[in-house]
């Protein structure tokens, strides 16, 4: 389906608050297109999207530029660009700058959200926040699929619970985090380069703020021999070996180095 029928089709997304989808980038323009197809994909509304180009020399900040003109489904958009390269984590703290929604969801560009990831996290996290007010982020398990798209396995995430991050890094990237929760938790460390992850949740759990696990996979993870986190690698290697089954994604992801 064209990115114009896209739109046309998702024109009558169900409406609530406002979603800021953060998207930082370097050198991987390569999968932006399926990754903001991904986002016009989704069945909730309204959405506002904010690519960062991390100071790529890949040609991909005109490539956002070109792929959110054509999608006016959107109720903003932005694409930041950075003159060198400051890190995933450099790139959130310029990112968040620019986001207005009251739910943001941080996605790596070459990762693949379902159709109806936002809508079931959002509904997800407001059930939860009824429970319990101290839940602000929702995070999901993951399909494992190669550079092309390719299921290979299923990652699985760990149910919440807040000690288990001073250990181990186990709360994916694409999870629906409420804003103000994310931001009060910045700037992030610019000097971490592996591990970005885990300082962003360390930080957000260590303010007091909870999460909720969906345990079913709702967002592919792309495995590549560029994953920040090595995963790639790592699970690229055991599949050739004939190593299958679901992986415990906490034993894939580094901690931060720096705490």
């Amino acid at each position: 389906m064209t990115l114009e029928a896209k739109n046309k089709q998702l024109n009558g997304a169900p409406s609530g608050a406002l979603l800021s989808i953060l998207i930082p980038s370097h050198n991987y323009g390569r999968f932006l297109p399926q990754t903001v197809e991904s986002v016009i994909a989704q069945d909730y509304g309204p959405i506002e999207v904010i690519i960062v180009d991390d100071g790529s020399n890949d040609g991909s900040a005109e490539l956002a530029e070109e792929l959110l003109s054509e999608a006016p489904r959107f109720q903003n958009t932005k694409v930041v660009k950075l003159s060198e390269n400051r890190g995933k984590l450099g790139a959130i703290n310029v990112g968040t700058e620019h986001v207005h929604g009251e739910y943001v969801i941080i996605l790596d560009a070459d990762d693949l959200l379902d159709d109806d990831y936002a809508s079931s996290c959002i509904s997800a996290l407001a059930k939860a926040r009824s429970e319990d007010d101290r839940v602000a982020f929702i995070y999901t398990d993951c399909h494992l699929v190669s550079e092309n798209g390719e299921e290979l396995d299923r990652g699985r995430s760990t149910a919440f619970k807040p000690e288990l991050i001073k250990q181990y890094s186990f709360i994916p990237e694409p999870a629906v985090v409420l804003t103000h929760v994310l931001k009060e938790a910045g700037p992030f460390d610019e000097t971490i380069r592996r591990g970005t992850k885990h300082h962003k949740w360390q930080r957000i759990i260590n303010n007091g703020w909870w999460g909720r696990h969906i345990a079913e996979p709702m967002f592919s993870y792309r495995m590549h021999g560029n994953n920040l986190s090595g995963i790639g690698q790592r699970v690229i290697g055991e599949i050739k070996e004939g190593q299958g089954g679901e992986r415990i994604l906490s034993g894939y992801w580094p901690t931060a180095a720096n705490l």
